[in-house]
């Protein structure tokens, strides 16, 4: 039986069944994806008990990740309702481009960005780890690192916020751990 709405001819069973189909995938994607926030959440717990990855690296990632499944999601129920999503993927990497080239545009933030990069790759400091850095004489604890900044928290509990790129213009003594120190002595 055809059933003709605003002079377009619809089947009633075709409609059903992607109805079903779209609850049904976004109620099992919705389940997939609290199980994989409650994953990554303990992953990061982990992790961060044992000082290798920051929170904020967490945050960012689990957002970005989730975001980017969830298109993938809409992406799937589009086509299972027809819909030629061509166009809408080269709007959506045409919308990627275009930030990108704006991001080119603040220097700033991409030299912190990237240097960010590379101090995960070269580590000249890491989480928890006490360094200075001359000739402004800062000390204290690295708490916090994420693309912009690096926090250092002094002795005296104040928390300095340094961007990336500034500590390849300066140069970074690493010191022993105040705990350890007072422990050999």
């Amino acid at each position: 039986m055809v059933m003709t709405v605003y002079g377009i001819d619809v089947d009633p069973e075709w409609l059903l069944h992607r109805a079903i189909y779209t609850v049904l995938i976004v109620l099992g994607s919705y389940v997939i994806l609290r199980w994989y926030g409650k994953g990554i959440n303990h992953l990061l717990s982990f992790l961060g008990s044992r000082r290798t990855i920051s929170h904020g690296y967490g945050i960012v990632f689990k957002r970005i990740t989730t975001w980017f499944l969830w298109l993938l999601v809409w992406v799937v129920v589009l086509r299972v309702w027809a819909v030629d999503v061509t166009a809408i993927w080269t709007t959506f990497v045409s919308l990627l481009a275009v930030i990108g080239v704006g991001m080119l545009a603040l220097w700033a933030m991409v030299s912190n960005i990237t240097a960010r990069f590379f101090i995960w790759f070269w580590q000249p400091l890491r989480l928890g780890q006490r360094i200075e850095i001359f000739p402004e004489a800062l000390i204290g604890e690295v708490v916090e690192e994420n693309l912009m900044f690096t926090e250092l928290k002094q002795d005296d509990g104040a928390v300095v916020v340094i961007p990336n790129n500034f500590f390849f213009q300066r140069v970074i003594r690493r010191l022993p751990d105040v705990g350890k120190k007072v422990e050999n002595e």
